[in-house]
């Protein structure tokens, strides 16, 4: 489960490096994998299970990601755009993103991969650490 959400902290690191060098669509492509890698761990918490690849499908998500105990759909809804933008390769690249797009883009999947952390980690310490939050205290 660790190792998942690890892995989603690379790539959102790794996205938020894309955008400062102008890749949006390889930013749009990671901040997809990271919230594919957390889904992830999500599943392993939930399922009590240790497996080192785990094939999720868009169509688990719903289901995965949407509890009784937290109504996530607008999760699931984001999660399903992004995929579908980084699937739709010929569409994508007809409109040029623009900066503040991505900008919200970053933000918002940073703010999922925050909320499924603290499902499966109580330990603060140990969960998801915002891009933004180090950014803050630069300044």
């Amino acid at each position: 489960m660790m190792d998942f959400q690890k892995l989603a902290q690379y790539q959102i690191k790794l996205a938020q490096i894309m955008r400062n060098h102008h890749q949006f669509h390889n930013c749009l492509i990671l901040c997809d994998r990271a919230m594919f890698s957390m889904a992830k761990a999500v599943y392993v918490h939930r399922n009590q299970i240790i497996l080192s690849s785990i094939n999720l499908s868009i169509t688990d998500m719903p289901t995965l990601i949407h509890t009784d105990a937290e109504p996530s759909l607008d999760m699931v809804l984001f999660m399903g755009t992004v995929h579908y933008l980084i699937s739709a390769e010929d569409h994508a690249h007809n409109k040029p993103m623009k900066l503040e797009e991505v900008d919200r883009l970053l933000f918002r999947t940073d703010h999922i991969l925050n909320r499924l952390s603290r499902r499966i980690i109580a330990d603060p310490a140990e969960r998801y650490q915002s891009i933004f939050i180090k950014n803050q205290s630069m300044k």
